[in-house]
């Protein structure tokens, strides 16, 4: 199965070829509000370093969110017009799970923390599992919480499990700010550099385990997972409130 992976819901413009669990092509830009130029020739350019051509692949997989409105819509636009094009299924991958799955953490739990400002993060929480992506399983789904709330969430769930002494490892933009403010003292850890943000394998890797197990969706029906309405929506809002000034 020949595939197209790409995720543009984060700093990171990302995009990976694979051929099975074969990664024929992987390009990762971290230009931010530059992913409306940048992806069309990262994919261009991952094809031809794969070998391939648009009309060879299988499927497109493609980061959904939580992360970034504006890259957002570039990203599922841009997987939506070449499913179309190309007739070929596409199907939607957790932004947040790519992130988690893409540390290479074989144990205990994988936490993502994207900065949503104002102490808040979009995070989940991972229990580790191998290479198969279907051997991880899901303790939070995607949410929108202030950080000290997932503190508290995060040591629940640990102190559930019978890994408590294995590490938590995080990644995300807001990895690094946010590690000391969970309480885990030397337990928590940060994932390498250059896996603290999604990258195309892994969303190629969950999009072939999610093909196989019938997860594909029609392009019409691909949609982004928001967790919050955005800046604009908001201000609209407050703006047509009957007890705004």
């Amino acid at each position: 199965m020949r595939v197209l992976a790409f995720d543009t819901a984060t700093a990171a413009c990302t995009v990976a070829v694979v051929d099975g669990g074969r990664v024929l092509a992987e390009l990762t830009l971290q230009v931010p509000r530059a992913h409306s130029t940048r992806l069309m020739p990262l994919i261009a350019q991952a094809l031809r370093e794969a070998g391939m051509e648009r009309r060879d692949l299988d499927a497109i997989a493609v980061g959904v969110g939580p992360g970034s409105f504006t890259g957002l819509r570039i990203g599922l636009a841009t997987a939506k017009g070449l499913a179309l094009a190309l007739d070929i299924p596409v199907v939607p991958v957790s932004t947040l799970a790519a992130a988690a799955y893409g540390t290479g953490a074989q144990t205990g739990l994988v936490v993502p923390l994207f900065d949503a400002k104002r102490d808040q993060v979009f995070t989940a929480v991972y229990a580790a599992g191998d290479r198969d992506p279907s051997t991880w399983a899901e303790l939070l789904g995607p949410a929108n919480l202030h950080v000290d709330e997932l503190a508290e969430q995060v040591r629940s769930l640990r102190a559930g499990r019978d890994d408590t002494r294995q590490f938590v490892t995080l990644c995300g933009d807001a990895a690094e700010v946010h590690a000391a403010r969970l309480g885990l003292g030397p337990a928590v850890r940060c994932a390498a550099p250059g896996a603290l943000l999604p990258r195309g394998s892994a969303v190629a890797a969950l999009g072939l385990s999610l093909l196989e197990r019938g997860g594909a969706v029609a392009p019409d029906a691909l949609a982004p997972v928001y967790l919050r309405k955005s800046e604009a929506e908001s201000l609209w809002e407050k703006r047509k409130s009957p007890s705004a000034p």
